[in-house]
């Protein structure tokens, strides 16, 4: 048979027990012929009387049948205790898997060739929302949905099959709703190694599993955002060693993420950007506060202004263990905030200008005005206003 299992220690104590038993029998039937054999020649030869050869024989006869009696009794006893440590050994092994079967969370269940429960544990006539009258010697026909009917037939038999072990998950309609169970499946054997069944053991994983995918979920979102955020983003250990660069710092450097994990900013930058670098995460480090600074960075071979804003990250005691840096290239912002600050410096100078003419300009209007008043003429300009130029006149149209 495939597969067989080996023989347990109980089941070899039951055939050294049987071995034994067939030896004695051998020896008891030579021991027998001999004794006879030899028995009978001796008192042949030693007694000649025919009245003391019959109470020879007859002794002789009975001391053969005491002596064996005697060993047989002794032999018996003996196996009497191997077979009654080998039961209370059963009991005890079976009373202990039934505690344990009794108080594990998992699913325990037990069905034979035709599907039908032989044994399901409390946790498994839970899930079934049956209990143990509804539950044993039935399928799983009343229980589950046709599809996952199907498909748990369809594992019991390739086990039935192979009497190979398999571990599934497997998603099942319960009495306590749809849960997701860890299930291992395999053989169930008779004494003698036949496969008779499937024993099952399920766990429920559906907390873990749903954990599971929003851990999942969650690491595709953050993937999503370094990969394509427009910054440089960085995260580096305590000895300033790189473990993420995204692929803008990657383009920044003309390396690959491969390339750059493991390095440091003295192996990757100029000695002077290296050092600044360190200081800020040193900063970070000490301080466990985040911070924006300006960093000068070279690109290319030339000089960039990035605004770099960084951040412990802390572990569950609260101690840093990474500094985080998004970095944004603001070198052409920079450049068009100090072209639009020296274009209003200028247009505050020509408005300082524009402004001192117009009040000359006022102020000979003013002038011809009070000239034309003391000729007793209209004033030419409407200088409404000015109080002191005659705003009486501010509509009088200048000839």
């Amino acid at each position: 048979m495939p597969n067989a299992p080996p023989p347990s220690p109980d089941t070899t104590g039951y055939r050294k027990a049987r071995s034994r038993g067939d030896r004695l029998v051998l020896a008891y039937v030579a021991v027998a012929a001999l004794w006879i054999l030899l028995s009978d020649r001796a008192v042949d030869g030693l007694v000649t009387d025919p009245a003391w050869h019959a109470m020879v024989d007859t002794a002789k006869g009975w001391a053969f049948v005491l002596v064996t009696a005697l060993l047989l009794q002794h032999q018996l006893r003996r196996w009497t205790g191997e077979l009654r440590a080998l039961r209370e050994r059963e009991l005890k092994e079976r009373h202990l898997l039934e505690a344990i079967a009794e108080n594990s969370s998992d699913a325990i269940t037990a069905k034979d060739r035709e599907g039908r429960y032989l044994f399901c544990n409390p946790a498994a006539l839970r899930w079934l929302g049956r209990d143990a009258g509804t539950a044993l010697g039935r399928d799983d026909s009343a229980i589950f949905p046709a599809a996952q009917i199907e498909a748990l037939t369809a594992l019991d038999h390739s086990i039935l099959a192979d009497a190979q072990v398999r571990t599934r998950e497997v998603e099942l309609d319960t009495g306590l709703g749809r849960r997701v169970f860890l299930s291992t499946r395999g053989p169930l054997r008779d004494a003698g190694g036949a496969v008779v069944g499937v024993f099952g053991i399920s766990r429920d994983i559906t907390e873990r599993k749903q954990a599971e995918e929003e851990l999942h979920d969650r690491e595709h979102k953050l993937n999503a955002i370094v990969h394509f955020s427009p910054s440089a983003l960085s995260i580096k250990d305590r000895e300033g060693r790189y473990v993420v660069a995204n692929p803008n710092l990657q383009r920044i450097l003309g390396l690959a993420e491969a390339d750059i994990v493991g390095r440091t900013d003295l192996e990757l930058f100029p000695a002077q950007a290296a050092a600044a670098f360190r200081a800020n995460d040193a900063r970070v480090l000490r301080s466990l506060e985040r911070c924006a600074v300006e960093e000068t960075v070279p690109v290319g071979g030339q000089s960039r202004l990035f605004m770099s804003h960084l951040f412990p990250v802390l572990d569950a005691q609260g101690t840093a263990r990474y500094v985080c840096r998004i970095a944004l290239d603001i070198t052409e912002r920079r450049h068009a905030e100090q072209a639009l600050t020296a274009r209003n410096d200028e247009l505050e100078r020509f408005n300082r200008v524009m402004v001192g003419r117009e009040l000359d300009m006022i102020e000979l209007k003013r002038q011809v005005n009070a000239l034309s008043m003391a000729l007793g003429q209209q004033p030419p300009y409407p200088l409404g206003f000015d109080e002191d130029g005659g705003g009486q006149h501010a509509r009088v149209a200048a000839p």
